[in-house]
């Protein structure tokens, strides 16, 4: 039975994309709901694609915000 959870390859590949098309993202909505609304609706199926105890993809996100002066908080 394969996996469904993505490899880490898939899962670099998807973070990598996100990356390189965040800044389009920024520039296309400029109010800050806008702009989690969109990201948030990217950054779901690549959180549903890693296993409950995966913990690289946080620190992924916020190392691409960091820039823009955005993070996301982590839940304890």
């Amino acid at each position: 039975m394969a996996s469904q959870y993505a490899s880490p390859q898939q899962l670099d590949a998807m973070l990598g994309a996100l990356e390189q098309d965040l800044p389009a993202l920024v520039a296309a909505h400029p109010s800050p709901g806008e702009f989690w609304n969109a990201f948030m609706r990217r950054v779901d199926p690549i959180e549903d694609s890693t296993c409950d105890d995966d913990d690289t993809v946080l620190p992924r996100l916020n190392a691409m915000l960091a820039p823009y002066g955005m993070r996301i908080a982590a839940v304890e």
